[in-house]
């Protein structure tokens, strides 16, 4: 596993908090996308350091998170002590295709920077349809995607990433039964690496009819 799709330990904490800061650009397009509104239920899988949350989204109505790193976990709660202490928020640690929450609960799901590590994709997505109530979106954010005309070929290794185009996502929800499907791509500067330009980041949005 690598720091990007387990961060683990003091680095791992550290790499987060990074990643969060570099990650700005891909959270401001995703929460535009999202639209979360006072009344929405939350779920963030892979909510890593937790600061999406913390800047976008603590003005719902009540939210949950899950992560596959305990060491997220804790930041995560750490960062966002407040909602957590009035009862709003929860963070758990589990895996993606095992959800631990009941059918029909959420009015909105969000994944950033994580699709790509998901190693069972149809059965998460799957899971994440079972616990949207009827007429919740789905809204998966992938700075590296096929799209994109870069060469990602040492990042796949590095990280064990698994890329998608914006047709074989559409495929990919359609089968496991989400409808009104729209890919968007999006610019963005992506700050811990020198200044790197994401050229064609993209976020898919999904409905459960």
């Amino acid at each position: 596993m690598s720091q990007a799709s387990k961060p683990v330990g003091f680095f791992g904490r550290l790499s987060a908090r990074g990643m969060a800061l570099g990650h700005r650009g891909f959270y401001k397009n995703t929460a535009r996308i999202l639209d979360l509104q006072s009344n929405d239920v939350l779920l963030e899988v892979g909510f890593g350091s937790g600061m999406f949350i913390k800047k976008y989204a603590s003005h719902v109505s009540r939210i949950s998170g899950l992560d596959y790193s305990e060491d997220m976990v804790k930041l995560a709660s750490s960062i966002n002590k407040d909602l957590i202490e009035s009862g709003k928020a929860e963070f758990k640690h589990g895996n993606i295709s095992n959800l631990p929450w009941g059918d029909n609960m959420f009015s909105a799901v969000v994944g950033i920077e994580t699709f790509f590590f998901w190693p069972k994709p149809e059965e998460a997505l799957r899971e994440i349809f079972r616990v949207l109530l009827p007429g919740g979106r789905l809204v998966l954010e992938m700075a590296y995607n096929k799209d994109d005309g870069k060469d990602h070929t040492k990042t796949i290794e590095k990280h064990k990433l698994k890329l998608y185009s914006g047709e074989e996502m559409e495929k990919l929800l359609k089968k496991t039964g989400f409808s009104k499907i729209s890919v968007e791509y999006y610019k963005s500067l992506w700050i811990p690496f020198k200044g790197h330009v994401v050229p064609k980041g993209m976020i898919v949005k999904a409905m459960k009819s």
